[in-house]
Protein backbone atom coordinates (compact mmCIF):
# COMPACT_ATOMS: atom_id res chain seq x y z
CA UNK A 1 0.00 0.00 0.00
CA UNK A 2 1.16 3.57 -0.65
CA UNK A 3 0.62 6.85 1.09
CA UNK A 4 -1.85 7.67 -1.71
CA UNK A 5 -4.18 4.88 -0.51
CA UNK A 6 -7.47 6.64 0.41
CA UNK A 7 -7.74 4.53 3.55
CA UNK A 8 -4.55 6.01 4.99
CA UNK A 9 -4.41 9.33 3.17
CA UNK A 10 -5.42 12.66 4.67
CA UNK A 11 -8.93 12.52 3.20
CA UNK A 12 -9.42 8.98 4.47
CA UNK A 13 -8.31 9.90 7.97
CA UNK A 14 -10.63 12.91 8.02
CA UNK A 15 -13.52 10.71 6.89
CA UNK A 16 -12.78 8.17 9.60
CA UNK A 17 -12.54 10.95 12.18
CA UNK A 18 -15.91 12.37 11.10
CA UNK A 19 -17.41 8.89 11.30
CA UNK A 20 -16.07 8.41 14.84
CA UNK A 21 -17.37 11.85 15.87
CA UNK A 22 -20.80 11.01 14.45
CA UNK A 23 -20.77 7.71 16.30
CA UNK A 24 -19.81 9.46 19.55
CA UNK A 25 -22.63 12.01 19.13
CA UNK A 26 -25.08 9.25 18.29
CA UNK A 27 -24.02 7.29 21.38
CA UNK A 28 -24.49 10.35 23.60
CA UNK A 29 -27.90 11.02 22.03
CA UNK A 30 -28.95 7.42 22.66
CA UNK A 31 -27.77 7.58 26.29
CA UNK A 32 -29.62 10.87 26.82
CA UNK A 33 -32.76 9.40 25.25
CA UNK A 34 -32.47 6.29 27.41
CA UNK A 35 -32.19 8.44 30.54
CA UNK A 36 -35.23 10.55 29.66
CA UNK A 37 -37.37 7.65 28.45
CA UNK A 38 -37.04 5.90 31.79
CA UNK A 39 -38.16 8.92 33.83
CA UNK A 40 -41.81 8.16 34.61
CA UNK A 41 -43.52 11.30 35.96
CA UNK A 42 -46.78 9.78 37.22
CA UNK A 43 -47.33 10.05 41.01
CA UNK A 44 -47.54 6.33 41.70
CA UNK A 45 -48.60 6.62 45.34
CA UNK A 46 -51.79 8.48 44.35
CA UNK A 47 -52.98 6.08 41.65
CA UNK A 48 -55.98 3.80 42.09
CA UNK A 49 -55.38 1.95 38.80
CA UNK A 50 -52.18 1.36 36.75
CA UNK A 51 -53.74 2.66 33.51
CA UNK A 52 -52.00 6.05 33.87
CA UNK A 53 -48.62 4.28 34.03
CA UNK A 54 -49.46 2.28 30.91
CA UNK A 55 -50.59 5.41 29.05
CA UNK A 56 -47.30 7.08 29.94
CA UNK A 57 -45.41 4.02 28.70
CA UNK A 58 -47.36 4.17 25.42
CA UNK A 59 -46.33 7.82 25.03
CA UNK A 60 -42.67 7.01 25.72
CA UNK A 61 -42.69 4.09 23.28
CA UNK A 62 -44.31 6.36 20.68
CA UNK A 63 -41.22 8.58 20.84
CA UNK A 64 -39.21 5.60 19.58
CA UNK A 65 -41.49 3.48 17.41
CA UNK A 66 -44.84 4.13 15.76
CA UNK A 67 -46.68 0.87 16.41
CA UNK A 68 -50.10 0.67 14.72
CA UNK A 69 -51.39 -1.09 17.86
CA UNK A 70 -49.88 -1.00 21.35
CA UNK A 71 -51.18 -3.27 24.10
CA UNK A 72 -50.22 -4.21 27.64
CA UNK A 73 -51.20 -7.38 29.46
CA UNK A 74 -50.92 -7.37 33.26
CA UNK A 75 -50.68 -10.34 35.60
CA UNK A 76 -53.77 -10.64 37.80
CA UNK A 77 -52.60 -10.61 41.43
CA UNK A 78 -55.15 -13.24 42.47
CA UNK A 79 -55.20 -15.70 39.55
CA UNK A 80 -51.76 -15.06 37.98
CA UNK A 81 -53.48 -14.91 34.56
CA UNK A 82 -52.42 -12.40 31.91
CA UNK A 83 -55.28 -9.92 31.41
CA UNK A 84 -55.47 -7.16 28.80
CA UNK A 85 -54.90 -3.96 30.77
CA UNK A 86 -54.71 -1.41 27.97
CA UNK A 87 -54.89 -1.29 24.18
CA UNK A 88 -54.32 1.73 21.95
CA UNK A 89 -56.35 2.19 19.84
CA UNK A 90 -58.92 0.53 22.07
CA UNK A 91 -61.03 -0.81 19.19
CA UNK A 92 -58.14 -3.14 18.26
CA UNK A 93 -58.41 -4.91 21.62
CA UNK A 94 -60.42 -7.92 20.37
CA UNK A 95 -58.00 -8.47 17.47
CA UNK A 96 -55.00 -8.35 19.81
CA UNK A 97 -56.67 -10.78 22.20
CA UNK A 98 -57.24 -13.24 19.35
CA UNK A 99 -53.59 -12.98 18.33
CA UNK A 100 -52.43 -13.48 21.92
CA UNK A 101 -54.69 -16.51 22.35
CA UNK A 102 -53.05 -18.03 19.26
CA UNK A 103 -49.57 -17.25 20.61
CA UNK A 104 -50.47 -18.86 23.93
CA UNK A 105 -51.67 -22.01 22.17
CA UNK A 106 -48.50 -22.25 20.07
CA UNK A 107 -46.19 -21.66 23.05
CA UNK A 108 -44.77 -18.41 21.64
CA UNK A 109 -46.24 -16.36 24.48
CA UNK A 110 -44.57 -18.60 27.08
CA UNK A 111 -41.29 -18.23 25.18
CA UNK A 112 -41.62 -14.44 25.32
CA UNK A 113 -42.19 -14.63 29.09
CA UNK A 114 -38.92 -16.52 29.53
CA UNK A 115 -36.87 -14.24 27.27
CA UNK A 116 -35.08 -11.17 28.62
CA UNK A 117 -35.40 -9.37 25.28
CA UNK A 118 -38.17 -8.55 22.79
CA UNK A 119 -39.10 -11.20 20.24
CA UNK A 120 -40.79 -10.62 16.87
CA UNK A 121 -43.35 -12.91 15.21
CA UNK A 122 -45.89 -12.56 12.41
CA UNK A 123 -49.62 -12.14 12.88
CA UNK A 124 -51.99 -14.95 11.92
CA UNK A 125 -52.64 -13.42 8.48
CA UNK A 126 -48.96 -12.47 7.98
CA UNK A 127 -49.93 -8.82 7.47
CA UNK A 128 -48.23 -7.51 10.63
CA UNK A 129 -45.19 -8.11 12.77
CA UNK A 130 -45.88 -8.50 16.49
CA UNK A 131 -43.24 -7.45 19.01
CA UNK A 132 -43.59 -9.17 22.39
CA UNK A 133 -41.57 -8.14 25.42
CA UNK A 134 -42.12 -9.28 28.99
CA UNK A 135 -42.68 -6.75 31.80
CA UNK A 136 -40.50 -8.15 34.56
CA UNK A 137 -38.69 -6.91 37.65
CA UNK A 138 -35.96 -8.70 39.56
CA UNK A 139 -38.63 -10.34 41.71
CA UNK A 140 -41.41 -11.36 39.33
CA UNK A 141 -43.19 -11.09 35.98
CA UNK A 142 -45.67 -8.20 35.91
CA UNK A 143 -47.09 -8.41 32.39
CA UNK A 144 -46.44 -8.46 28.66
CA UNK A 145 -46.09 -5.75 26.02
CA UNK A 146 -47.49 -6.42 22.54
CA UNK A 147 -46.81 -4.02 19.68
CA UNK A 148 -48.08 -4.48 16.12
CA UNK A 149 -46.69 -2.86 12.97
CA UNK A 150 -47.38 -3.47 9.27
CA UNK A 151 -45.10 -6.05 7.71
CA UNK A 152 -44.11 -3.49 5.10
CA UNK A 153 -42.35 -1.41 7.78
CA UNK A 154 -38.63 -2.00 8.18
CA UNK A 155 -37.38 -4.16 11.04
CA UNK A 156 -36.57 -2.49 14.34
CA UNK A 157 -32.86 -1.97 14.91
CA UNK A 158 -31.03 -3.53 17.83
CA UNK A 159 -30.69 -0.09 19.44
CA UNK A 160 -34.44 0.59 19.22
CA UNK A 161 -35.21 -2.83 20.70
CA UNK A 162 -32.77 -2.14 23.55
CA UNK A 163 -34.40 1.23 24.25
CA UNK A 164 -37.82 -0.42 24.13
CA UNK A 165 -36.62 -2.98 26.68
CA UNK A 166 -35.38 -0.14 28.90
CA UNK A 167 -38.76 1.62 28.84
CA UNK A 168 -40.57 -1.61 29.63
CA UNK A 169 -38.17 -2.38 32.48
CA UNK A 170 -38.96 1.02 34.03
CA UNK A 171 -42.66 0.40 33.39
CA UNK A 172 -42.49 -2.98 35.18
CA UNK A 173 -40.74 -1.38 38.16
CA UNK A 174 -43.36 1.39 38.26
CA UNK A 175 -46.18 -1.20 38.20
CA UNK A 176 -44.51 -3.09 41.04
CA UNK A 177 -44.24 0.13 43.05
CA UNK A 178 -47.92 0.83 42.32
CA UNK A 179 -48.88 -2.62 43.62
CA UNK A 180 -46.85 -2.08 46.79
CA UNK A 181 -48.49 1.31 47.39
CA UNK A 182 -51.90 -0.26 46.70
CA UNK A 183 -51.24 -2.97 49.29
CA UNK A 184 -50.06 -0.33 51.76
CA UNK A 185 -53.21 1.75 51.22
CA UNK A 186 -55.35 -1.35 51.64
CA UNK A 187 -53.55 -2.20 54.89
CA UNK A 188 -54.03 1.35 56.17
CA UNK A 189 -57.73 1.27 55.21
CA UNK A 190 -58.28 -1.98 57.10
CA UNK A 191 -56.38 -0.61 60.07
CA UNK A 192 -58.58 2.51 60.14
CA UNK A 193 -61.71 0.39 59.87
CA UNK A 194 -60.56 -1.75 62.80
CA UNK A 195 -59.69 1.29 64.93
CA UNK A 196 -63.14 2.73 64.21
CA UNK A 197 -64.74 -0.39 65.71
CA UNK A 198 -63.08 0.21 69.11
CA UNK A 199 -65.18 1.64 71.93
CA UNK A 200 -62.41 3.91 73.27
CA UNK A 201 -61.02 7.07 71.69
CA UNK A 202 -57.87 6.41 69.66
CA UNK A 203 -55.87 9.41 68.46
CA UNK A 204 -52.68 10.45 66.71
CA UNK A 205 -50.91 13.81 66.95
CA UNK A 206 -48.06 15.61 65.25
CA UNK A 207 -44.93 16.68 67.25
CA UNK A 208 -46.74 19.87 68.34
CA UNK A 209 -49.63 17.89 69.81
CA UNK A 210 -52.08 18.84 67.04
CA UNK A 211 -54.54 16.01 66.38
CA UNK A 212 -53.99 14.22 63.08
CA UNK A 213 -56.78 11.71 63.56
CA UNK A 214 -59.52 10.56 65.92
CA UNK A 215 -61.60 7.42 65.64
CA UNK A 216 -65.40 7.31 65.77
CA UNK A 217 -65.50 6.56 69.50
CA UNK A 218 -64.61 10.22 70.11
CA UNK A 219 -68.17 11.11 69.09
CA UNK A 220 -69.62 9.14 72.01
CA UNK A 221 -66.86 9.80 74.55
CA UNK A 222 -66.31 13.51 73.84
CA UNK A 223 -69.36 14.54 71.81
CA UNK A 224 -67.25 15.70 68.84
CA UNK A 225 -67.32 14.74 65.18
CA UNK A 226 -63.85 13.51 64.14
CA UNK A 227 -64.58 14.45 60.51
CA UNK A 228 -65.35 18.07 61.50
CA UNK A 229 -62.30 18.53 63.72
CA UNK A 230 -60.78 22.06 63.41
CA UNK A 231 -57.31 22.03 61.77
CA UNK A 232 -55.60 23.38 64.91
CA UNK A 233 -57.43 21.14 67.41
CA UNK A 234 -54.95 19.61 69.83
CA UNK A 235 -54.84 16.76 72.30
CA UNK A 236 -55.07 19.25 75.16
CA UNK A 237 -58.48 20.38 73.85
CA UNK A 238 -59.86 17.01 75.01
CA UNK A 239 -58.92 17.83 78.61
CA UNK A 240 -60.39 20.07 81.29
CA UNK A 241 -58.90 23.60 81.14
CA UNK A 242 -57.33 23.45 84.60
CA UNK A 243 -55.56 20.21 83.63
CA UNK A 244 -53.95 21.55 80.47
CA UNK A 245 -50.80 23.21 81.92
CA UNK A 246 -49.85 20.08 83.89
CA UNK A 247 -50.65 17.75 81.01
CA UNK A 248 -48.83 19.96 78.49
CA UNK A 249 -45.61 19.46 80.48
CA UNK A 250 -46.23 15.71 80.79
CA UNK A 251 -46.97 15.33 77.06
CA UNK A 252 -43.86 17.35 76.18
CA UNK A 253 -41.80 15.03 78.38
CA UNK A 254 -43.27 11.99 76.61
CA UNK A 255 -42.37 13.48 73.23
CA UNK A 256 -38.87 14.31 74.44
CA UNK A 257 -38.13 10.97 76.10
CA UNK A 258 -39.68 8.79 73.42
CA UNK A 259 -41.08 6.25 75.91
CA UNK A 260 -44.70 5.07 76.34
CA UNK A 261 -46.46 6.45 79.38
CA UNK A 262 -49.90 6.52 81.06
CA UNK A 263 -51.23 9.71 82.65
CA UNK A 264 -54.26 10.13 84.90
CA UNK A 265 -56.20 13.23 83.90
CA UNK A 266 -59.58 14.93 83.76
CA UNK A 267 -61.15 14.87 80.30
CA UNK A 268 -63.91 17.17 79.09
CA UNK A 269 -67.00 16.44 76.99
CA UNK A 270 -68.09 18.98 74.35
CA UNK A 271 -71.01 19.84 76.66
CA UNK A 272 -68.54 21.00 79.33
CA UNK A 273 -69.01 17.98 81.60
CA UNK A 274 -65.77 16.46 82.89
CA UNK A 275 -64.85 12.89 83.73
CA UNK A 276 -61.75 11.10 85.08
CA UNK A 277 -59.70 9.41 82.38
CA UNK A 278 -56.35 7.82 81.66
CA UNK A 279 -54.25 8.99 78.74
CA UNK A 280 -52.11 6.17 77.31
CA UNK A 281 -49.38 7.66 75.09
CA UNK A 282 -46.93 5.96 72.73
CA UNK A 283 -44.40 8.08 70.78
CA UNK A 284 -44.23 7.62 66.99
CA UNK A 285 -40.54 7.08 66.25
CA UNK A 286 -38.86 7.42 62.85
CA UNK A 287 -35.08 7.06 62.47
CA UNK A 288 -34.60 7.84 66.14
CA UNK A 289 -36.80 10.94 66.11
CA UNK A 290 -40.22 11.34 67.69
CA UNK A 291 -42.65 12.45 64.97
CA UNK A 292 -45.80 12.54 67.09
CA UNK A 293 -47.91 10.55 69.52
CA UNK A 294 -50.42 7.74 69.25
CA UNK A 295 -52.64 6.88 72.14
CA UNK A 296 -55.91 5.94 73.75
CA UNK A 297 -58.17 7.88 76.10
CA UNK A 298 -59.73 5.42 78.54
CA UNK A 299 -62.09 5.86 81.44
CA UNK A 300 -60.33 5.93 84.79
CA UNK A 301 -60.89 2.59 86.62
CA UNK A 302 -62.06 4.43 89.77
CA UNK A 303 -64.92 6.09 87.92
Amino acid sequence: MTSNDPTFGSAGLHARLRHLEDQARFTLDVLDMAFNLGDFQTCINRLEEPSALLDEAVARIGELVQFSVTAFYLVDEHTSDFMLGLCRPSEEGPAIEREVERLIETGVFALAVRENRPITVYSSDNSHRLVLSVLATTSRVRGMFVGAMPRTEKNLSGILLSLLSLILKHCANAIESFELYRLLREHERRQREFIDTLSVTVFETDPAGVLRSLNRAAAAQFGIDPAALPPAAGLLDLLAPDERPRMAAAIAAALRDGHPTSLACTAMHASGATFPAVLHLAPCMHEGLCTGLRGVVGRHPTE
